[in-house]
C-alpha cells in the first residue's frame, strides 16, 4: 500500500493502516461516529488527495474521493443496508483506493462534485 494516514470520526489517527485495519475502520462506522477519511500521506498534499466515506441514517454510505483540485472530487453512494453488504464493497473500494491500484474507479459509480 501507499503511505496513508486514516482520520476517525472522534479524532483517532492510525499511520499507514493496512487492508485489515481499514476493514476494522470501516466496521467501527455508526451514527455516533459516522465518518473516515483516508489521506495520502506520500508527499501529495492530503487536502487534495483522500477518500472519505461517510454513514447515512437510511444505512447507505456516501463515499467521496479527491486526487487534486475541485475538478477532481468525485462521489459514489453504495445502498444500504450499510452493515451488511455494503461494509464489504466500502472496504474494498478504499483499500483498493489506499493501495493505489486503480481498481476502485471501476468499483463505483463516481459522479463530479460540483460546488
Amino acid at each position: 500500500m501507499t503511505a496513508t494516514r486514516a482520520l476517525t470520526a472522534d479524532g483517532t489517527v492510525h499511520d499507514s493502516p493496512d487492508a485489515e485495519q481499514l476493514y476494522d475502520l470501516l466496521s467501527e462506522l455508526n451514527l455516533t461516529f459516522p465518518f473516515l477519511v483516508v489521506e495520502r500521506a506520500d508527499g501529495r498534499d492530503p487536502e487534495q488527495h483522500y477518500i472519505q466515506v461517510h454513514l447515512a441514517e437510511d444505512g447507505s454510505c456516501l463515499v467521496e474521493h479527491r486526487d487534486g483540485g475541485p475538478d477532481q472530487h468525485f462521489r459514489a453512494v453504495v445502498g444500504p443496508p450499510y452493515a451488511m453488504k455494503g461494509h464489504d464493497e466500502v472496504a474494498a473500494l478504499v483499500t483498493s483506493w489506499a493501495r493505489d491500484d486503480g481498481e476502485w474507479r471501476q468499483r463505483g459509480q463516481w459522479q463530479r462534485v460540483r460546488v
